[in-house]
């Protein structure tokens, strides 16, 4: 209370300060007097704009979620998949595909950024958040031993199998036993024609608990969607 008593009197004062000033005069005096509220207002916006995302954040259905790790090509720019895949679908304000393309992974490095990008994707996993992960073959073979992963053979339609059937790579899970857990997405539109810096092309491992197994088939259609319109 005492402090809003202290802002009327400042402004009742300031006020009648004002009224014996020119135009110009004012400006420089709101400009003086008053920066540190203005700065301390354009904070509180700041923050309420942050929060209020954070909230919506919270009252939205995600319905996919899939990480791109070790990108050198940028061949999985997040932010652009995030926008035409959601376009795709057919989201609606309420709902939203989470896809995050700052992940590099090295086994073995003791560098935080690798760490780092390993302790998200455990963490992720652990949480039972994570649907996908692109990433490359070392990597698919080094997760499938480690992550439950579903069997693809198993999970895809008839009509994707019958196109993606020569992309399934056997790896071997965490059983010992080798299983078609992985694809290649060689061909698919994140990497057809793209000049690669290696020969190895990027590879998708799906974790077994997923619950969106329906928009996982509709993101593998939208990613081969140019050789699904081809036809056999």
């Amino acid at each position: 209370m005492k402090l809003l008593q202290k802002i009327k009197k400042d402004l009742a004062r300031d006020r009648k300060t004002l009224k014996a000033l020119s135009f110009r005069q004012k400006i420089r005096f709101i400009t003086d007097y008053y920066r540190g509220y203005a700065f301390v207002f354009i904070c509180l916006c700041l923050a309420g704009l942050f929060v209020g995302e954070a909230w919506m954040q919270t009252r939205r259905e995600t319905v996919l979620e899939g990480f791109f790790t070790n990108d050198e090509e940028n061949l999985y720019p997040a932010g652009s998949i995030t926008r035409d895949f959601s376009a795709f679908l057919g989201l609606s304000s309420n709902q939203q595909v989470i896809f995050d393309d700052s992940l590099y992974v090295l086994p073995g490095s003791s560098v935080d950024y690798h760490t780092a990008s390993h302790g998200k994707i455990m963490a992720y996993v652990s949480a039972r958040e994570l649907d996908f992960l692109v990433t490359t073959r070392e990597l698919a073979e080094y997760y499938g031993k480690v992550f439950p992963l579903l069997d693809l053979e198993q999970f895809l339609p008839d009509r994707l199998m019958a196109l993606l059937e020569d992309h399934l790579t056997y790896i071997q899970d965490s059983d010992g036993m080798t299983r078609p857990k992985a694809l290649s997405l060689e061909g698919s539109r994140f990497e057809k024609g793209a000049a690669l810096s290696s020969d190895d092309p990027h590879y998708l491992i799906v974790l077994s608990y997923t619950d969106h197994q329906e928009a996982m088939i509709r993101f593998l259609e939208y990613a081969f969607e140019d050789s699904l319109a081809a036809g056999p």
